[in-house]
This record gives C-alpha cells, structure tokens and sequence, in this order.
C-alpha cells in the first residue's frame, strides 16, 4: 500500500525528481522512490526527506531554532516583523501579488517555520512544522522546467554556492516562470547555519543574468542599518566574547529598539538607496527564449 501523501505533496508529485539522477518518483509504502536508481526517500509526518535535516550551527542560530520550533509561524509574525531589527518589508504581500500559488507551484525555498503563502512548498534543510520537502538547495528534487516560481527570503546568502543555487532555480523553473528574492547587503555576519557573502546591487542583477530582471529596489533603509550595527556593536561589547550572552544582548537590544525600523517606511523602494541598502529585492522572470 501507497504511502499517504500530505495534499501539497501529492499535488506536486508529477514535477518531483530524484535528486541523485533526475528520474521520476512514485508514492511507495514508506516514502517516495526513484525507478530510475532505486533510491528511496521516507515520508514523516507529511513531509518528504531527501536528506536527514541539518543540525545547528552557532550559538545565535540554534537559539533561533528552538524559538522558532516554540513559537512556530509567531516567530516571523511576532519576533522577526516587530521585534527584530530589520524593516519589514512586505515580501508576502509581493508574492500573493505576483504569483498564484494556489494553481501554480511556487516553492518558498529556505522557508523556515512559515511559508510566505499557505499554497507555497516550503522547502528547507531543517524540518520545521511548515516545511514540505527536507533537501538540499544545491540538488533540488524537481524536474526540469517543472517550477512556476521560486522564492527566497535572505537565504541565498547562507549556501556555499549561491550561483549553482540560483542556476538549479533557472533549471528548474518554466520558460516565463519567475523568482522573487529578498537578499541582505550591508547587514552582520548572521549563521543560520552559515553565512559566506552580501551582494550589492550590481552583484545581484550578475547573480541572476540568465534571468529577466524585472524590478530591483532596497526593501530596507538607513534605520534599519543603524539598528543592526548598532545591536551587534553592543552585543558583542556586553558579551565579553561569550556567544550566548552575545545571542542574549542581541535580541535584548532589538526588543528595545525595534521601533526605529518603522522610520525606515519613506526610504524603500528608492534606486538611491540601493548603494547603502541592508536588504535588496529583487524580481526576475525566466525568460521564453533560453532553454
């Protein structure tokens, strides 16, 4: 007997692929398997693992993922938009606005405790209660041109390899299909589990050249800049480099300062600021012509 797949899962199933050789997967008794390579993949509380999830890195992040895995989807709604440093800047509202997750397939890749819509696929290393498929960003278990869109929210920035991250999007994605990416520029060094690199304005348009890009603003402003550097100077001085007390301070001085990021709301969206932007968004569409 077929095992019984969550309805997102089964939905996509026709554009899931193996992600060792590319072969088609079918529903088994206990997961998804390849007939191509015989490759197996167990299916857990709904959710699809083609590999074992990640552990913590540091100190910061493993704090972020037992408040994540506590306040699940509060997190983002509660600590991350109001208390956290970073202006928040209305990425969901971009997606629903752009995208038709309901009919299309639209993945949320590195989404964390919450998907940006309740019809994405949230696709992630670790396995949290929002996440669909547990994987890998660099061996994405989907079929060529199989993807309407991807989505990203400051997690190009944590892979080794943003590149070959960006061009399995390309791969995976439909002629005329699309991305919509939010990526830190100047903002501190953050490990979740890791973090390799900022890219500027200009690094982002080289980052997605084999894509159409459509729109390329700064989705935070200069308090948010002030908030972040300011946060991580004072932390790191209470902290008398210990990394938890550090993680502490950190967020002890985002609960108290959170509301200057609201002044950051007349600033967004100006090409003059992407040259100083902490975060940049960033709309590419695939184009017809490329295979």
């Amino acid at each position: 007997m077929a095992v019984s797949l969550a309805p997102r899962i089964a939905r996509i199933l026709p554009a899931l692929a193996c992600p060792g050789c590319g072969g088609g997967l079918q529903a088994m008794e206990s997961g998804l398997g390849c007939a191509n390579c015989g490759a197996a993949y167990p299916v857990r509380d709904g959710r699809v693992y083609f590999r074992e999830p990640a552990s913590a890195g540091d100190a910061m992040d493993a704090l972020k993922g037992r408040l994540k895995r506590l306040f699940g989807r509060w997190y983002y709604a509660v600590g991350v938009r109001i208390l956290g440093p970073t202006y928040p800047f209305p990425f969901g509202a971009r997606v629903r606005r752009t995208l038709d997750c309901a009919r299309g397939i639209v993945v949320d890749a590195g989404c964390g405790s919450e998907r940006c819509n309740p019809d994405a696929i949230g696709l992630d290393l670790y396995d949290y209660a929002a996440v669909d498929l547990v994987c890998d960003l660099e061996s994405l278990p989907f079929k060529p041109a199989s993807v309407d869109a991807f989505v990203t929210r400051s997690v190009l920035e944590h892979v080794p390899d943003a590149g070959r991250v960006v061009e399995g999007f390309r791969r995976c994605t439909r002629a005329g299909g699309a991305g919509l990416h939010q990526i830190p520029f100047l903002y501190p060094f953050h490990a979740s589990p890791h973090d390799y690199r900022r890219f500027t304005h200009m690094g982002v348009r080289r980052l997605f050249s084999g894509w159409t890009v459509r729109e390329l603003i700064n989705a935070a402003g200069p308090f948010t800049l002030f908030l972040v550097l300011f946060a991580e100077l004072a932390a790191t001085a209470v902290s008398l480099g210990m990394p938890r007390i550090k993680a502490l301070a950190y967020l002890a001085c985002c609960a108290l300062l959170f509301p200057l990021k609201f002044l950051d709301a007349p600033f967004i969206g100006r090409r003059a600021m992407l040259p100083f932007a902490p975060s940049i968004f960033v709309h590419v569409v695939k184009p017809e012509s490329r295979p």
